[in-house]
């Protein structure tokens, strides 16, 4: 499997099943790639070899791991009730899941279009309560039908009961029913906190294909043909990743290294060679980067050739 886009070509022609997608898509998993660089040290160009993110693999896990876990520590922590306390409650945080019904279409085509329905049912949602924020995931069904699991975060308050089953509810469940097409579980969160590491479990279990169940599989899998985020925020949610995002990169600018009389040293520059497959560079699987030695870059350096017909090799002498 060379890429999502060639895989794409013939999905379109083949109209590929649940089990089919799933296969293609752990051949193109299964194949690390590596993006080669070069840089200069002041007598001969260094090369090295950085494993890339694919969506499953260990990188792709701990850049979308670390990201939801500055998101949590990010957002405003509120506590809305106690849980073991007999007093009136209430909330502004609702768990969400929204399930697809296998009646309404193809599994492709709810693929394809729940992301314009679930935008829709959040502006029925706004109208009905005002401002909401929200954290999506997706999953997938055995079947392959999507559903979502969200957090949304509102100004206005709910009164919260506790039903048979001891699950805390509230009463306007039949409300927010009315915006979506497909059954709808709602349950009253007693945090913020609470909600987010109740949705981490959700993240964890379509991020990592290693760790991946049949489900996890199949949530990978549609995810990737489908092109869907691993998880998305609007409102508060957002600007908390914002914020995050943008101390991570100003944490990148605060200091410039120096020479012992002062004068800034200037940053190193790489070049990107090209990017090749872990069988070329003949390393363990699970290496995130490696400097390259003569043989490994001759490999290197023959497989790109090979490819390309544009290919140089002063980076590499």
């Amino acid at each position: 499997m060379s890429s999502l886009h060639a895989f794409l070509k013939d999905y379109v022609r083949f109209h590929y099943s649940v089990p089919e997608i799933v296969d293609r898509y752990t051949e193109w998993i299964e194949d690390d790639k590596y993006m080669i660089l070069s840089r200069w040290n002041g007598s001969k160009n260094e090369v090295y070899a950085v494993k890339c993110a694919k969506r499953g693999n260990d990188v792709y896990r701990s850049r979308v791991y670390h990201r939801f876990k500055g998101l949590c520590s990010k957002a405003e922590d509120l506590v809305f009730f106690n849980r073991k306390d007999r007093d009136t409650k209430k909330t502004r945080a609702l768990w969400v899941t929204l399930t697809y019904d296998s009646k309404l279409c193809s599994f492709q085509e709810s693929w394809s279009n729940i992301g314009i329905e679930f935008n829709g049912f959040m502006a029925y949602v706004r109208k009905q309560f005002g401002k909401v924020s929200c954290c999506r995931v997706f999953e997938s069904f055995e079947n392959g039908y999507p559903h979502i699991h969200c957090i949304l975060l509102f100004e206005a308050w709910f009164s919260v009961f506790r039903d048979r089953k001891g699950q805390f509810r509230v009463h306007e469940k039949d409300v927010l029913a009315e915006g979506w097409h497909s059954n709808i579980d709602v349950k009253a969160m007693s945090s913020l906190a609470g909600g987010l590491s109740y949705l981490k479990k959700y993240l964890l279990k379509s991020i990592d294909f290693e760790r991946a169940d049949s489900k996890g599989s199949k949530t990978l899998a549609l995810c990737w043909t489908y092109r869907k985020r691993a998880f998305s925020v609007s409102g508060s949610f957002r600007k908390a990743l914002t914020d995050l995002i943008n101390c991570m990169h100003n944490s990148n600018h605060k200091t410039r290294q120096t020479t012992l009389t002062g004068e800034i040293i200037e940053k190193e520059k790489f070049h990107v060679l090209g990017f090749v497959s872990i069988d070329v560079l003949k390393i363990k699987t699970g290496v995130w980067l490696a400097k390259l030695n003569f043989e490994q870059i001759r490999s290197v350096e023959y497989d790109l050739s090979e490819r390309s017909s544009i290919f140089s090799e002063r980076y590499f002498s």
